[in-house]
């Protein structure tokens, strides 16, 4: 039997994952949970020191002659820190040890609990990784506490060998062992171009089978011409769909921008085109609502990860393997024997349902400037867009296909859009475009007055007087004080500014306007230019919430259609899994 505490029991479980059989442990009060749940387990092998000191020092030899990573194990205080001579030593010799440090509640540090000090990163500067996991009550912190264990483990030996340290707070009922059997936990395996190659021809034979690939492509900056060759290949031997935005950069044979579906699917169309299979690339993407779409269906999904770092980023709660490899490593593995060609039901499935969108009428707002400027950006521009509501916007919008797109989503923040743009139109020689709202460009407004500036510089500056984001997101109606602090209401223009810079400047307020503008900026000119269009919050919010209502009607209108093409796609057994999906 088991602890009935929760996190012990899946750090026991991914110990087994992992084939950590060799453990060394110290006596103490916090550790007991762990200590009796890996004691009455048959697959472990357990030695008893009680100097702590030297438990470590007797693992090492342990680990140096076994050529295995061995497990340390000790209670909380004073005994995590005599763990630290061991680890240092194991650290510069390079040696595979997991030291484990039961800790008290975390809610207690510093208010005189007994045996409670900071035990996290302990062993910094000595140990490859340290995590500190979480109290688990919830599925989220039951998957948090997972992944942390995953990311500890992994670095046992990725790129070298050596010690980690995980950290686990323990409370609940120590006495308890009422469990029987252990959580089903998932394994994150780390598959390396040096690792063994049958992994990944199990890894193919798993591929083979699946019937729904969705691929992610997040922001990326460049592909090479073997990349985009070896992508195309693997569109053609498999049932895939490469999900693009505008930030990807990406554009070649297969390619869907997926978002204008995405965010207007509810769960029960969502389930529809869910995926068996998830490969990403790259870094962020645009979608809020592809996340959580996709772990709402996650049960009967798996994630697989292309990163050249080896990094975990499992941001569907489903990834199962990362790939340390370049993305035409990847593709071209495995399309290096496929004979078979795909029948694209899958990609078609998708471009079938984005032809049926229309984009509603909505007046003079951002949603129908942005339109007008994706309709007029000459080839080979540069664009960078600003956070939230542009970045968004664009996304409805089809651009020549060799635009250079950027938008700062990495950490998402206002401060430095229009910096950023600067240093991409000082070094780019052809038109430079930033499109941005108020908020961004009063936080970053110093930037337009940097030095280097360039006759190819296009700035289009979206004003409508606040946050309109937090209109479209809240709304009034739930909110009626908004603009006073949430959306920061104001009254501010910047052609004067901007004017003083030595910008061409113009103040745009209606379609007309717009459109001399439009004309003008897209041309060669002896001065940057700057455009001031001036929209309201309220309208340009209403004009992306209606465009999501008429997508909903039209998608739902199409019910009956979107079934039989699923059907023809997941077949009975794939129809039958989707109806647990969805609880029918």
């Amino acid at each position: 039997m088991y602890s009935e505490i929760k996190n012990v029991q899946i750090l026991v479980a991914l110990l087994k994952e992992y084939g950590l059989n060799q453990v060394v442990m110290a006596p103490g009060g916090s550790d007991i949970p762990i200590i009796h749940s890996i004691e009455q387990d048959s697959f472990f092998q357990c030695y008893s020191i009680v100097d702590e000191r030297s438990l470590v020092y007797f693992a090492m030899g342990l680990a140096q002659e076994s050529q295995k990573p061995v497990v340390c194990l000790c209670t909380s205080g004073t005994a995590a820190c005599n763990f630290l001579p061991g680890i240092t030593e194991a650290y510069y010799q390079d040696v595979p040890i997991v030291a484990i440090t039961a800790d008290k509640n975390p809610y207690r540090l510093n208010q005189l609990e007994t045996q409670k000090i900071d035990q996290t990163n302990i062993f910094q500067g000595v140990c490859k990784k340290s995590v500190n996991l979480p109290v688990v009550i919830n599925t989220e912190q039951e998957w948090y506490c997972g992944r942390l264990i995953n990311e500890a483990l992994i670095e046992l030996n990725h790129h070298g060998t050596g010690p980690v340290h995980i950290n686990i707070p323990v409370m609940g009922k120590i006495y308890v062992y009422d469990v029987p059997k252990l959580p089903a936990v998932k394994k994150i395996s780390l598959l390396s171009k040096e690792s063994d190659k049958a992994l990944w021809k199990e890894k193919e034979k798993i591929l083979k089978l699946r019937k729904r690939i969705f691929i992610i492509v997040g922001q990326n900056i460049y592909f090479s011409k073997d990349d985009i060759l070896n992508i195309e290949k693997f569109f053609d031997s498999y049932n895939c769909v490469i999900s693009v935005e505008h930030l990807s950069n990406l554009n070649c044979r297969g390619t869907v921008k997926t978002y204008p579906i995405t965010e207007a699917c509810d769960r029960e169309l969502f389930a529809s085109f869910c995926p068996d299979l998830v490969i990403s690339l790259g870094n962020n993407i645009v979608s809020a609502s592809l996340k959580p779409s996709i772990r709402n269906c996650s049960r009967d999904c798996e994630h697989w990860q292309i990163d050249p770092a080896g990094r975990v980023r499992d941001m569907f709660d489903c990834l199962t393997t990362v790939f340390e490899c370049t993305i035409s490593e990847f593709f071209q593995f495995f399309t290096s024997e496929v004979t078979t060609q795909s029948d694209k039901k899958y990609y078609n499935l998708w471009k079938e349902t984005l032809s049926m969108l229309q984009f509603p009428e909505t007046g003079f707002t951002d949603f129908f400037v942005v339109k007008k400027i994706a309709e007029v950006l000459p080839k080979h521009s540069l664009l960078h867009v600003a956070i939230l509501n542009s970045t968004r916007l664009f996304q409805f919008f089809d651009l020549p296909k060799n635009i250079k797109f950027y938008s700062n989503v990495g950490g998402l923040g206002i401060d430095g859009c229009l910096s950023t743009f600067m240093g991409q139109a000082a070094q780019y020689e052809g038109m430079s475009f930033c499109v941005l709202g108020d908020l961004s460009y009063f936080y970053d407004m110093n930037a337009s007055g940097i030095r280097y500036l360039h006759k190819n510089i296009r700035i289009i500056l979206l004003n409508n007087k606040g946050g309109g984001e937090f209109h479209y997101l809240v709304g009034k109606d739930n909110i009626s004080t908004l603009n006073n602090y949430i959306s920061a209401e104001h009254k501010k223009t910047a052609v004067g500014w901007m004017n003083s810079l030595g910008f061409d400047c113009c103040v745009v307020e209606t379609e007309k306007e717009l459109e001399v503008a439009l004309d003008k900026i897209i041309k060669p000119s002896e001065k940057p230019l700057f455009v001031e269009v001036c929209t309201d919050m309220e309208k340009d919010a209403e004009a992306i919430k209606s465009f999501y209502k008429k997508t909903r009607s039209i998608l739902g209108g199409k019910k009956a259609v979107m079934k039989d093409a699923v059907r023809s796609i997941l077949g009975n057994e794939g129809t039958q899994k989707l109806k647990k999906i969805l609880g029918k």
